[in-house]
């Protein structure tokens, strides 16, 4: 017989100590054609950042099992654009296992050697009175090369030409004969994902300037090669040989994932067709056009608020697996490239691939097949390998799932609601029901529901297992994650449909999911609660401040006064608010009006903040004013600062307590 508790206070197995442990973080899938390898962050040792490598079964490869490839306490991590990402590569031609990456430490870029060699610098001390960060790492076929995406930051974060960092592409030297440096590309505000071709004679590359983010206007541009050959020394470099090409830009044109096929052609996705699709362009700077892989009205990419997006990969016979998104929810499809125009596809151009996944963050070739890092609905992420030349198809997951107390039937699984917005617009999202093995809410009671807000907020939920969403639902809440106007799955116009609203129609879209959650009689309408991160603490607090829907609201590291942020935040989101919000000065009004610290008086609530001391993003200054001016109006508000903690809690013992604090403020604050 079930036993009978009340919501709340359902008795989970899973500890917050447990759930902070499992919220561990895979990244930037690799593979050298006989191992698989990815970047771990480990909330467990501080959130260091490893190498993984894993023999896939049936190679030749020696050794067994998973295993770090990491030098003794070394972290990865690459700080470009403050988010980083592409912070390493194999570097094949140096060895099984070869491979660069960003140290976390210096910021500088190293060479590890799976030979036993200790790391070896390529990039060197930065003069005095400049900082550089470094990302977006990628490898030339021969080794000789490893470039990167350079941030340079003055000592007071000023240069002679002007304020904030400067960007450029370098070229790094990978041997002892072409030791050294050499800049490929300068003059961009912003650079993403520099690529060279098979021959290191092109570089391929996403550009874009102020006031755009990637996401809204980008460029893909081409830019020739050739080695030159110091006499004197013996020792070359990698220098550009000539103007640069320009492949793909537009007005409304968003572009990425630039990458070189076996046959010299240039794959990349645009949304050209209001969607984010792969094309390839049949030569560079000749061959006409680029070609859509396909038109299907679905998302084949993401924002790039990390450097080292990739979702394709091109197979040994010259098809492209691809993640596509669709309607929340993530699959793998292979496509088979188009003939001619005036010649229809092959009956199986367009085909999905049966794995158990639902949220794909990261493909690559394996083999004659690919290697993948996917979370299915009931299970953490995993690393995978799919041959999709074998039919059938068999996915193989590489990394051993971990041991959790949670069974089959404790986990909740989200389910797909759509519901129309009080101003007609179409709501996401997905709803998580709570579940624990044996036991049930009260009779005739509904359980309390709290409101997921994703970051960015050019971003979206993902429906793939959450170990924070099973510490709630395994207690006996339901939680609803949405994809409110602005979020990204959905094409380009549902995207920018946040364009001068954010702090008003996301959180319209917020409460509107819990209303109607609510009336179709899924969950609690008086007992109802908002969390949020990042930007979605933004949404949360003025979701909260809206009134009538919400008793409570939780923002980590949320922003709180969009007056603040255009003033402090870091040169990659520096214009980010001239199009969500309106520029500076005209819309001063329309700033203090959107923001929480000043809604204070509006704001019935009770808060609940979490902050890092060290974010650079949202800086603690935010958090304080915001706390100060809930309390001087008597509302109930709790803060919490952590020490070493940055925009993103990456230690375990930061998160175990964040969910206590979190779940003891809902038990208070909603009277379960």
């Amino acid at each position: 017989m079930d036993i009978v508790a009340a919501y709340g206070h359902w008795p989970s197995p899973l500890s917050a100590a447990q759930a902070a442990a499992g919220k561990v973080s895979l990244s930037e899938v690799a593979s050298d054609g006989n191992s698989v390898y990815w970047l771990e962050s480990r909330p467990a040792e501080g959130g260091r950042v490893v190498v993984v490598r894993a023999h896939a079964p049936g190679t030749d490869a020696t050794g067994a099992g998973v295993v770090d490839m990491m030098p003794e306490g070394v972290s990865i991590r690459s700080r470009v654009h403050e988010y980083g990402g592409g912070a390493w590569c194999l570097v094949a031609q140096h060895g099984p296992g070869a491979f660069a990456y960003v140290d976390g430490g210096d910021e500088g870029v190293w060479l590890y050697g799976a030979a036993g060699d200790g790391p070896v610098a390529l990039s060197g001390p930065p003069p005095p009175g400049e900082r550089w960060a470094h990302g977006g790492l990628g490898a030339s076929a021969d080794g000789n090369w490893v470039v990167a995406v350079r941030e340079v930051h003055g000592v007071h974060g000023v240069h002679e030409g002007g304020p904030g960092p400067r960007r450029c592409i370098v070229a790094l030297g990978a041997r002892p004969e072409n030791a050294g440096e050499s800049i490929l590309a300068e003059g961009h505000d912003f650079y993403g994902a520099p690529r060279l071709d098979t021959t290191a004679r092109r570089l391929a590359m996403a550009v874009w300037d102020h006031p755009d983010m990637p996401w809204d206007r980008s460029a893909l541009v081409v830019t020739p090669l050739e080695v030159s050959v110091d006499r004197s020394t013996g020792t070359s470099r990698l220098v550009a040989s000539g103007p640069s090409w320009d492949v793909e830009s537009g007005a409304d044109v968003s572009v990425g994932q630039p990458a070189w096929q076996r046959d010299g052609r240039l794959r990349f996705v645009s949304d050209r067709l209001g969607w984010w699709q792969p094309y390839v362009h049949a030569g560079v700077p000749d061959g006409g056009p680029a070609v859509a892989l396909t038109t299907v009205e679905a998302e084949f990419h993401g924002p790039d608020w990390a450097l080292g997006q990739s979702t394709t990969a091109e197979l040994p016979d010259g098809r492209v697996v691809a993640r596509m998104t669709s309607q929340g929810r993530d699959a793998l499809v292979v496509i088979r490239p188009a003939g001619p125009p005036d010649q229809p596809d092959q009956p199986d151009s367009f085909r999905p691939l049966p794995q158990p996944c639902v949220a794909i963050s990261s493909v690559c070739a394996h083999g004659d097949g690919i290697a993948y890092i996917g979370t299915p609905p009931d299970g953490p992420p995993g690393v995978w390998t799919l041959a999709p030349l074998l039919d059938p198809a068999a996915p193989v997951q590489l990394r051993p799932r971990p041991a959790s107390p949670l069974t089959p039937g404790d986990i909740a699984v989200g389910q797909p609601f759509a519901c129309e917005g009080r101003t007609g617009r179409r709501v996401h999202g997905l709803v998580y029901r709570p579940v624990l093995a044996g036991v049930v809410g009260p009779p005739d009671t509904l359980p309390p529901l709290v409101v997921v807000c994703h970051p960015g907020p050019t971003g979206s939920v993902g429906a793939g297992f959450d170990v924070v969403v099973q510490y709630f639902t395994s207690r006996g809440f339901a939680l609803a994650a949405v994809d409110y106007a602005g979020s990204t799955g959905y094409g380009r116009d549902y995207r920018r449909s946040l364009w001068g609203q954010w702090g008003v129609i996301d959180a319209e879209d917020c409460a509107d999911a819990a209303r109607f959650l609510a009336t179709d009689g899924q969950v609690d309408g008086t007992r109802m609660a908002v969390r949020g991160t990042s930007s979605g603490g933004l949404t949360a607090l003025n979701a909260l401040a809206d009134g009538g829907t919400f008793a409570a609201a939780v923002s980590w590291y949320g922003v709180s006064d969009l007056c603040a942020l255009a003033a402090s935040t870091h040169d990659f989101e520096a214009h980010y608010l001239d199009r969500l919000v309106g520029p500076l000065p005209e819309y001063r009004a329309t700033y203090e009006a959107r923001s929480p610290v000043g809604r204070a008086d509006e704001i019935n609530g009770a808060v609940l903040l979490l902050q890092g001391l060290d974010d650079r993003v949202v800086p603690p200054a935010q958090t304080e004013r915001l706390q100060s001016a809930l309390l001087a109006r008597g509302r109930r508000c709790t803060v919490r600062f952590f020490e070493g903690e940055g925009h993103g809690f990456r230690r375990a013992e930061t998160l175990e307590a964040c969910l206590e604090e979190e779940l003891a403020f809902y038990r208070r604050e909603l009277d379960l």
